[in-house]
């Protein structure tokens, strides 16, 4: 099995294509303030006042969301990094005929 140098160039230049699209895309700001929110409205007691079930929900929401930001920006990371090796990959597979 032969290695397909040139497809490999060619799925690695798409790829950094879909790495920098992933850089690109917003810090998700209205879900960082929807979280600070629930968090403000879970510190104060009249959220419970409203509803009981409020201040569970309100904080599994946060939880949710907490969770999805950490993910979010560990993916933009990833993205980064990964867009750096695949521009040391292109630069290598640039010297093999």
């Amino acid at each position: 099995m032969a290695v397909d140098v040139k497809k490999i160039q060619s799925l690695t230049e798409q790829s950094l294509a879909d790495l920098k699209t992933i850089e690109k895309l917003g810090g998700l700001e209205h879900l960082a303030e929807l979280n600070n929110e629930l968090k403000k409205a879970l510190d104060g007691e009249e959220l419970a006042n409203l509803s009981p079930m409020l201040p569970p929900y309100f904080a599994e929401l946060r939880k949710n969301i907490g969770f999805m930001l950490g993910n979010y920006k560990a993916i933009q990371t990833h993205a980064v990094n990964r867009n750096k090796e695949l521009n040391q990959l292109m630069d290598q597979l640039s010297h093999i005929k």
